[in-house]
């Protein structure tokens, strides 16, 4: 089975990594949750005031749907905290994974 990611590098611009999370913990995961083809959402701080959110759909269409969902709630929630330096969409291949059906 192959799944598309969808990859949103940020710089933190006011707030803690674990602000921003608690806040898209509340607001932005059940929307994506609630998306057609949604596999998984997870956000990382990668240091120097950056961090990455990820999430996972079953097309590239999807993940870009989720692109758009994404930037629009950022907009109205998070406009003041964050501002996007990137955004990638690709075709995701697995190589590894405890369930050996995954791969």
């Amino acid at each position: 089975m192959t799944n598309h990611v969808r990859m949103g590098i940020y710089s933190i611009t006011q707030g803690t990594y674990e602000e921003l999370v608690d806040r898209a913990r509340q607001g932005l995961a059940p929307i994506l949750r609630n998306s057609p083809g949604f596999v998984f959402y997870s956000v990382s701080d990668v240091g120097d005031g950056r961090l990455v959110s990820v999430s996972t759909w079953e097309t590239r269409e999807q993940a870009e749907a989720a692109a758009a969902n994404s930037a629009e709630w950022v907009s109205e929630n998070l406009a003041d905290s964050i501002a996007l330096q990137e955004n990638l969409i690709g075709e995701m291949t697995t190589l590894a994974a405890t369930d050996r059906s995954a791969v």
